[in-house]
């Protein structure tokens, strides 16, 4: 499974601490077989996709190439994750527990509220060594006020 890496920061990204094919650990017992640089115009094509179509409508607008806005929104978009929670919750019964229909989708819900295969980059300095699933982000979006400008440093390709 092929996806992306995006590194996203409240401080302006320096190029030299740009998320990269090196950052993140891909030897043994990682969850990555590799990561690969991409070029210039696909990043920016999924940079535009990220802010335009994966995240909550409205909530983020790209302002330049490299930033986005937080707009607002954070509130509504937590009754819907609890919602989707409850109801994979309930969905759970004694037959189905272990199948795919029971504790992976509910775990999926909390997880990866995004529902994408987008992992996010935290860190403007380029010194974590993992990227996380689309909760992380959306947890770090909880402690933004609207205005706020996110700065997109590195994206990666990875395959898992």
């Amino acid at each position: 499974m092929h996806s992306r890496i995006f590194q996203i920061s409240t401080m302006q990204i320096e190029k030299d601490n740009y998320l990269n094919e090196d950052t993140l650990s891909q030897e043994y017992l990682t969850p990555f077989d590799y990561c690969s640089d991409i070029d210039d115009d696909i990043r920016m094509a999924d940079i535009a996709n990220l802010v335009n179509n994966v995240l909550p409508k409205g909530m983020f607008e790209l302002i330049s190439d490299d930033t986005m806005r937080y707009n607002g929104g954070i509130e509504q978009w937590k009754e819907e994750y609890v919602s989707n929670i409850r109801k994979n919750a309930e969905a759970i019964t004694v037959d189905n527990m272990l199948t795919h229909r029971g504790t992976h989708n509910l775990r999926k819900a909390i997880d990866n509220p995004l529902n994408v295969r987008y992992l996010f980059y935290l860190d403007g300095n380029g010194c974590q060594s993992f990227a996380e699933q689309s909760i992380a982000f959306m947890d770090f979006v909880c402690g933004l006020t609207p205005g706020a400008i996110l700065y997109i440093g590195g994206v990666i390709d990875y395959h898992i």
